[in-house]
């Protein structure tokens, strides 16, 4: 059984940027995403990840540009299309638009794009956000084997939502 991955912790507070991009399926994919990080003048990632006694591990990573206009510019085209994101994760080749996700849960002047992962699921199923407030751009990941629960994932999307109000 292969050992599970540790939760992404960066040096003094910052991920590296391939320790970002390793939660991309596609090599090619990680690395034309990685140059629109680097075209968008990306500063920082913080990331932090845990898992609960369930089997479910969260990843949460906030990636911060100059602009709220760059996060713009990048959330739509490059990060999150409305049907299904433009570089799908590490086991989740099959996510679509989580339209289940409750209306209630907006927080204003947070952007918000969710997937869910298609099934059947491999060893897991994953799904993720992307949040974009101001300069920062958020990519909130759940999974676990068995299923991710919508509601445990709802609460922690919120919650990071409201946090970067």
């Amino acid at each position: 059984m292969a050992a599970e991955p540790a939760p992404p912790r960066g040096a003094d507070g910052w991920l590296a940027r391939k320790d970002f991009l390793a939660e991309f399926a596609a090599k090619d994919d990680r690395a034309e995403l990685g140059q629109h990080l680097t075209d968008h003048g990306l500063r920082h990632i913080a990331a932090r990840g845990w898992s609960m006694p369930d089997g479910t591990r969260t990843r949460i990573y906030l990636l911060q540009f100059d602009t709220a206009a760059v996060v713009d510019a990048l959330l739509g085209p490059y990060f999150a299309p409305y049907s299904a994101p433009k570089f799908p994760l590490r086991g989740a080749a099959t996510s679509a638009n989580d339209e289940t996700f409750p209306q209630e849960a907006l927080v204003e002047d947070v952007q918000r794009v969710v997937y869910d992962e298609a099934g059947p699921h491999g060893g897991e199923q994953v799904r993720h956000a992307y949040l974009a407030a101001g300069d920062t751009l958020a990519l909130v990941v759940q999974s676990r084997k068995d299923g991710a629960r919508a509601v445990p994932f709802q609460q922690t999307v919120t919650l990071q939502s409201q946090l970067l109000d």
